[in-house]
């Protein structure tokens, strides 16, 4: 047997493999399970990782090759309008599968915290992004009855964004929750929920020398001051700016007062105040590309499925 003939048998038993209902069966079922188990525990590494990918194209060749394996007796026993309808369903199926996989290949999507007055990088982006203001007032009690407003926050909620790209500014915009910026294909969304105040403690030690400690609610620093452990979060409100400091030891969380601009707190000889605060808000920064073949994909099963359950014997 020649390398030829080799070839051609090796091309022609894989063809038959794939062709087989035995494979796409079992791979529709481990690409499900997968799925589920995958929404259970949301991590879009998975989505987006090598084998799922590959997987989901097995599965997509393998329903190529069933449906080019059956075309002689379709058309055989059920005639052109028939085979119509199976075709252009499975193409259909077929483009969901490859903008999925598009989809995962070149799309993204980041949820970040930016901070007023600072740059955030996003890893993989072109652009840095920099919250110039963050303003989050209530909305006046005439514009909420119009809104008609149930369950969302009954606030006005605008981020003032700049794109910083290449070092020089690229775009500004203004964007709120409901109304997300659009730009060179990226969506930029901020949160409903996640906001609020980011600050600084400037801790005093005894021989006078300063230390300024950032504290970003997500993440709240253990500061070591003195014998004690401390921890704090913001109590930030119309008209006051102050952070209860706390330690917690045997599991036990103790108030050890309240710093502010004109408020210290002194504890082990050391002097704790507030110094700079700003707000924060999330984001949610994505792009999916494969939205328009999603929409063409199911509009094309779609159109297949009508015409094999209703034309096919005409």
């Amino acid at each position: 047997m020649t390398d030829k003939q080799s070839l051609s048998t090796v091309l022609r038993n894989l063809f038959h493999f794939l062709a087989s209902l035995k494979t796409a069966i079992p791979l529709l079922v481990l690409l499900i399970l997968t799925t589920i188990i995958g929404s259970l525990f949301p991590k879009p590494e998975l989505f987006k990782s090598w084998w799922y990918l590959g997987l989901l194209g097995l599965l997509g060749v393998s329903l190529l090759f069933i449906t080019i394996a059956h075309i002689p007796m379709i058309l055989e026993r059920k005639g052109r309008n028939a085979l119509i309808g199976v075709v252009v369903t499975h193409t259909g199926i077929l483009i969901l599968i490859a903008g999925v996989i598009y989809g995962g290949v070149s799309g993204f999507r980041y949820n970040v915290r930016v901070i007023e007055d600072e740059m955030t990088v996003i890893p993989g982006l072109p652009f840095v992004v920099r919250l110039d203001k963050l303003l989050i007032e209530d909305y006046p009690p005439d514009v909420v009855a119009g809104m008609k407003l149930k369950s969302l926050p009954k606030k006005r909620q605008d981020s003032y964004l700049t794109l910083i790209k290449s070092g020089e500014r690229w775009a500004d915009f203004v964007t709120r929750p409901g109304l997300p910026a659009k730009i060179d294909g990226i969506t930029i969304l901020p949160s409903f929920n996640d906001t609020g105040w980011y600050f600084e403690l400037i801790v005093t030690d005894p021989l006078g020398r300063q230390k300024t400690i950032p504290v970003k609610p997500w993440s709240p620093p253990l500061v070591k001051v003195g014998s004690k452990n401390i921890m704090t979060h913001s109590l930030m409100g119309k008209g006051s700016k102050r952070a209860q400091v706390f330690t917690i030891e045997d599991e036990k969380m103790t108030s050890l007062g309240i710093v502010g601009k004109d408020q210290t707190l002194e504890l082990d000889g050391y002097s704790i105040a507030l110094g700079n605060f700003r707000r924060y808000t999330g984001l949610s920064v994505y792009r999916r590309p494969q939205m328009p073949i999603l929409i063409f994909g199911c509009l094309a099963m779609l159109f297949g499925l009508v015409w094999h359950f209703y034309f096919r014997h005409r």
